[in-house]
Order: structure tokens, then sequence, then C-alpha cells
């Protein structure tokens, strides 16, 4: 309850102040979880939702919406967003790091778009890297495995003068592939190389100045089931995909007077990916940031803002996929300001935000939100939150054109005698707007004793003009054979009420032993349209969400050289592909037979040989299974 969080409030702030539904992931609690991605690690927090597609592709999201293509969770990486505007997410499979690099993991779960902007809809993720002075010296850390096959990291960190510390690193990693549903070998290995740096500099007492950078490389394959006009009727294509690109961010804190402070930050990226030429896209992204925090008078913390971002895409398609404007500028600008007000001092708190941003995607977006925190007494205090928050229409979803499926003639779904081809296209006529969504949250923390803590929270989120499809035209193609066209364009017609409690525990019943157990329930319900495309879509996502998620990790110190860490999961079915629950066991044991080198053998999954976890939407990949691994790991500083 005492960590210290930035991301609720764009400042420093005790987790017991923070009036929303924060967990936080520590540096230790990475490494003792055994995991090897940043996927993997978010499966601790309650309200996240994870689910594994392929040996380095991931679906993540929080408070529901799932998919490879989940798009309402903004993810930022020392505050660089790593939010792509093609398809309004994450691409995981390019977001490899080193985690023994990682401070924390801050999880929002919740509206953030008041403070974070657009696409902040369902929480947001701030992945907080390690001060350079945190990791002066060399560290070499190897690992072999049944899916890991090898992992190699390096890293030394220095001084450059008195008050400049510096840090430089590399990362390679090859992965094996999983299985199909019949068991045999998918076409999913995979691989990333990384190298990077970071300088902390103290201009003065009251000054700072980070620079960092990251080169990356990422390669992995696919399978996809392509729709062809003749029987079959669909055939499988395997893919490989490439992902590289690089980054530069530049930041600039000082301390004023009476506590206030002033931030700037500006970063650069260049992203590429290739999928076997279906589908290419470039991207170069220029970010400005400043951020304003000033005291007025003894109740007003207030805190200011603007941010300027320009991002341009060049886009190619072939095959199944294609967009129909090749090329576009996103182009954002906003400002915000959030006003902490203490009405009865380390009693009561009111806090009051807005966010006013405009992009020329969808226009203007007024933000904001409420929250309202009281602490009754030392021991426990209570929350409530009341925000909107918006997404904006991704380029995928303005401009991609989809040849999504072919139902066979004759068949109960088309009686014809030509076969029926299913595409999706933009919606020249009307275009697309921001999807909306109006949430209501409650929290409540305890802290029960010095070994034990409570934190819980509910939220009622409302959602309105959620991207959906509507069929348009049905009509009789002739070339190369005669065949049936129902074309399909993405509208916003959807809608959406979801609800939630999420709880968390923290009890260390002895110094050696600390038991971590969560809970979350989750429903989702969509309306009834009578539209057989709009309905299929909303129970695709509501059957993305599994009602019941339970976690309990257990960190047991044998000996004072010695770790026994174990993790038990569980999640419930997933209606949509019709994916069992499943319960999964990670054990992990750590030995430092001397003080600079820890030896850690992990195990996963080891309840189940092979089992689905999620099946990819949007594109068609063909469903694969996560088996049982092992992993050895070896780590040297000095």
């Amino acid at each position: 309850m005492n960590i210290e969080v930035t991301s609720a409030s764009r400042k420093a702030q005790r987790l017991s102040d923070t009036a929303a539904a924060v967990f936080v992931i520590t540096g230790d609690d990475i490494r003792r979880s055994g995991a090897s991605s940043i996927p993997e690690i978010l499966q601790m927090v309650p309200g996240v939702q994870v689910g594994r597609l392929a040996s380095n592709r991931w679906a993540v999201t929080v408070r529901g919406f799932d998919g490879r293509f989940a798009n309402k969770l903004l993810v930022l990486r020392d505050g660089r967003s790593i939010y792509s505007p093609l398809f309004s997410g994450v691409l995981w499979e390019e977001q490899d790091m080193n985690l023994e690099d990682i401070d924390s993991i801050e999880v929002i779960r919740g509206p953030g778009a008041a403070l974070w902007g657009a696409n902040a809809v369902n929480g947001v993720i701030n992945i907080i890297t390690k001060k350079a002075k945190d990791t002066q010296g060399a560290m070499v850390s190897a690992g072999v495995g049944t899916l890991e096959r090898a992992a190699l990291t390096a890293r030394y960190g220095g001084m450059m003068g008195d008050e400049t510390r510096f840090r430089i690193y590399a990362k390679a990693v090859d992965r094996s592939s999983m299985v199909d549903m019949n068991g045999e070998r998918a076409n999913d290995s995979s691989g990333s190389d990384l190298a990077g740096f970071r300088i902390d500099s103290r201009l003065r007492d009251d000054s700072r100045l980070t620079f960092s950078g990251e080169s990356r490389k990422s390669r992995g394959g696919d399978t996809w089931a392509t729709p062809v006009l003749t029987a079959p009727y669909s055939l499988n294509k395997a893919v490989r995909q490439f992902n590289s690109g690089s980054n530069l961010l530049g930041r600039y804190e000082r301390n004023l007077e009476e506590g206030s402070a002033i931030t700037f930050q500006a970063f650069v990226d260049h992203s590429e990916l290739d999928i076997d030429g279906s589908v290419g896209e470039r991207r170069n992204t220029i970010d400005f940031d400043f951020q304003h925090r000033l005291h007025a008078g003894e109740r007003n913390d207030i805190i200011w803002g603007l941010n300027v971002r320009n991002s341009r895409d060049s886009l190619t398609g072939g095959g199944y996929i294609n967009f129909a404007v090749p090329s576009r500028t996103f182009r954002l600008a906003s400002v915000y300001v959030q006003d902490e007000i203490t009405i009865v001092p380390d009693k009561l708190r009111l806090t009051v935000g807005a966010r006013f941003e405009h992009n020329n995607f969808s226009g203007s977006e007024p933000q904001a939100n409420v929250r309202v925190f009281w602490r009754p007494d030392a021991m426990h205090s209570l929350w409530t939150a009341a925000s909107r928050a918006t997404r904006t229409p991704s380029r995928g979803e303005t401009d991609a054109i989809v040849q999504l499926s072919v139902t066979p003639p004759l068949s109960p779904q088309n009686p014809t005698p030509f076969p029926m081809l299913l595409r999706s296209v933009p919606n020249v006529a009307q275009g697309l707007v921001s999807e909306h969504v109006d949430s209501l949250e409650f929290g409540y923390r305890a802290q029960l004793g010095t070994r034990l803590s409570l934190d819980a929270a509910l939220f009622a989120n409302r959602y309105r003009r959620l991207r959906s499809a509507s069929i348009v035209s049905t009509g009789l193609e002739f070339a190369p054979a005669p065949y049936l066209v129902t074309t399909i364009a993405v509208d916003n017609l959807a809608s959406a009420e979801t609800r939630g409690i999420e709880l968390a525990l923290d009890w260390r019943p002895y110094s050696w032993w600390r038991l971590q157990p969560s809970y979350a329930w989750f429903r989702m319900t969509a309306p009834v349209t009578g539209d057989p495309v709009r309905d299929s879509d909303g129970e695709r996502i509501a059957g993305n969400s599994p009602r019941h998620q339970f976690s309990l990790r257990s960190q047991f110190d044998v000996a004072e050289r010695q770790r026994l860490d174990l993790w038990l999961h569980y999640v419930s079915s997933l209606t949509y592909a019709n994916i069992p629950g499943r319960w999964d066991l990670d054990i992990r044991y750590a030995w430092r037979p001397r003080k600079d080198l820890e030896l850690a053998v992990t195990g996963q999954n080891l309840l189940h040989k092979q089992l689905p976890q999620f099946k990819s939407d949007n594109l068609a990949s063909i469903q694969l299974q996560v088996q049982r691994s092992a992993q050895l790991n070896a780590k040297w500083q000095f």
C-alpha cells in the first residue's frame, strides 16, 4: 500500500492515496514470476485478460473486448506510447524487452483518457524502466528451454562524470513453435533481437535529463485460413512476419519553488511491418509533451499540459487484405488540466480533470473525470470515480478492404448454387466516429494489520458508438467464375455494457512467506439488433471475455539464498471458439551459490500437456495450443 505510483495522477503518490484501481507489479514480482514476456507478467493483475495465440503473439486487454487487436487499452513505456494507429492497439510481438531493466509495471484499470488522452478507454499500462544508477556494473543472463529455446541478455552500466550515469544493453531470443489443434508442429517459431541505451544526468540539484533509445527486430510465423472461391473454399497459407523499428526519447524534469515542477518530453519512433507481401506498414511518429504541476494555495494541486503528435504511415496490401488509401498522416493536439482539491486534509479530496483533444480522423474529443477520495481512518480508504473516454477509429477500420470468408454453395447459410464471398469495405458514405465509454467505479482499500492488505474495485461501463458492421449490398460477380458477394461496411451502430468486481489480497503470514490471491468477475451484455453481422460481432466480443479469473502467487524464501515461487491461476471458459476454462500452475526455484550468481529453473503450464488459450480474431490465423514448458536460467552480475 505504501508503494509509490506515478501513472494514476501523472505525479508520484502512494498507492493507498490513489483514487483509481491501480495494481503495481514490482521488479521483484517480475523476477520471481519466471515469466519471459510482458503479457505473461500481466496475468497477475485482476481484471487484465491475457490469452496466448502463438509463440510471440498475444491477446491482452483490461475489462473486456479482448482480441489480438484489442483496441481499448493504452500502453506506455516510460511515458512513450507504443499504441499503433494501424489497429488501435499494441503488437506485443514487437515489444520484447529486457525484463531485468523493468523497475515496475503500473496498471490502471478504468478510463484514463482525461490525463493520458484518447484510447485510454479501459485502462493504462505504464512500463517503467530502472534509472541508469540502478543498473551499474555488468550483467549477463542466459537461458535455455523447451519453448524459449535460447535467450541471451547482456548489460553494462557506468558513469560519465560525477552526475551522469548510463547503461547499454542487448538481448536475443529464439522461440520454438507451438502445436495446432491436431497436435502437429505449427508455423509460429519466432525470435527477436534488440539493443539500446539509457543516460540519466543530474544537471543541477533541481533538474534531471534523460535520454534513451532502442533498435529492435523480430520475426515470427503464422498460418492463415484464406478464403478461395472453389472447394474447399479455404486454404491454409503459411506466412512469415517481420517487425523492426527504432526510437529515441528525451525528457527534461525540473523542480520549481513551492512544490511545483515541469516536465518536457519528446520522442521519435520509426516502425516497419511486413507479412510476406500481404500486409506492409512503414510508420514515422514524432511526439511532444509538456506538463506543469503547481500549487494554488494550500488546497489545490494542479497539473496541466500539452501534447502534439504527428504520425505518417505508408501501407501496402495484397491477397485478401488491401487498403483504400495507401498513405495517411495522423495529427493530434491536446490540452489537459487536473485539479486535486483538498477538502479535509489527509481525509477528503476531490479531483476534477478534463482533456480537450483534436485529431484529423474524428475531430474534437472532450474527455473528463471526477474522483473523490475519502480516508475515514489510517487503516481504510474509499474512492469513487465517474469518467468519460473515447477511442479514435484506427487506420484499419477506416481504410481496409478484407475478403473475410467464402460460404460454400447449397449450404444452410447459402442455399444458392454459387459460392458467397463476404467482403468488408470502408464506410465511405458515413465515415466513422469515435467510440465512447461512460464509466462509474468504486474502490476500497484496507491495511488489515502489518501483514495483510486488501484492494477491491467495482465498475460499471456503458459503451456507445462501438465499431460494428452492417450488410450494405449483395450482388453477383462473374470473373473468374460466377459467385455472390455480400458486402459489409464498418459503422458505429453497436453498444454494450460491462460490469465487474476485482479483488486483490497481499498477505505475509511470515517474513519468509508471501501470498497474493486475486479474483475478478466480469460480465458483458450487448443488445440483439436483428442485424446478423452486428449481432455476430457482439457475440464474439462478449464470448472472448472470461466470467471468472483467479490467481494465487506464493513467494517462499526457503533459505537465505534459495527461493521457491508458485503461481496457480484460473481462467473460465471463452464461449467464442469454445475454449474451455483452464487451471495453470507455474513453479520457479532459484538458488544463489554466490552473491553475484543466480541459477533458476522454471516450469510453466504444468497441469496440461497442451491447451488452447485464445483464438485470433479479424486475421484468420489457425488456432494453436500452448504447451507445458521448462526453462533453465543463469544470471551473473559483476
